[in-house]
């Protein structure tokens, strides 16, 4: 009886092991990503920034690293509107929902 509680405890230690080390690697290819996409948007800015001759994003963090992180706030700070009559929590899940289904492709 011992042996198969333990060969119980066994399995599902493995599959927690097994979802953690999954889940790790997955938060690590989405934080690559996330920086890999903010980098280009930078260079995309600061290209920009000489052809039109106009300063660039410089002020935020060194030489305008940390822009992309301002400019997430801003977007999510700017008009949240909830309208009264919808479901909130449909309305506030769905763009995470595609956020999250856009990274996995």
């Amino acid at each position: 009886m011992a042996s198969v509680s333990l060969n119980i405890f066994h399995s599902i230690m493995s599959f927690f092991s097994v979802s953690l080390v999954s889940l790790l690697k997955n938060l690590i290819i989405f934080l690559i990503f996330t920086f890999t996409i903010a980098t280009i948007t930078l260079i995309e800015r600061k290209i920009l920034a000489l052809v039109q001759r106009r300063v660039g994003p410089n002020y935020i963090g060194y030489k305008g690293r940390l822009q992309f992180i301002a400019d997430a706030l801003k977007m999510l700070l700017k008009h949240i509107l909830i309208v009264s009559k919808l479901n909130k929590g449909i309305f506030i899940a769905v763009p995470a929902l595609i956020l999250m289904i856009s990274y996995l492709f």
